[in-house]
């Protein structure tokens, strides 16, 4: 599961709990619910890829793996 940053639409704000009723149908799991329309929670890739489509969602931002070498290897 990857953690996940909603941004909602201004236009779904009066019907923020149905949308994240929805959300959490799909597979989303809500860690918090701001009344602003921001929804932080956790996903699994292919839900993230199918809400992303969503007309009430402005933007969907995922964590991003990074990869650091061990300490002890040679820096390029």
């Amino acid at each position: 599961m990857k953690q996940i940053v909603i941004t909602v639409s201004a236009y779904y704000l009066d019907r923020l709990d149905v949308v994240a009723k929805n959300l959490r149908e799909e597979g989303v799991t809500i860690t918090r619910l701001y009344e602003f329309g921001v929804i932080v929670g956790y996903a699994e890739e292919e839900t993230i890829d199918k809400i992303r489509q969503h007309d009430e969602i402005v933007s969907l931002t995922d964590e991003k793996e990074v990869g650091i070498p061990p300490s002890d290897e040679d820096i390029q």
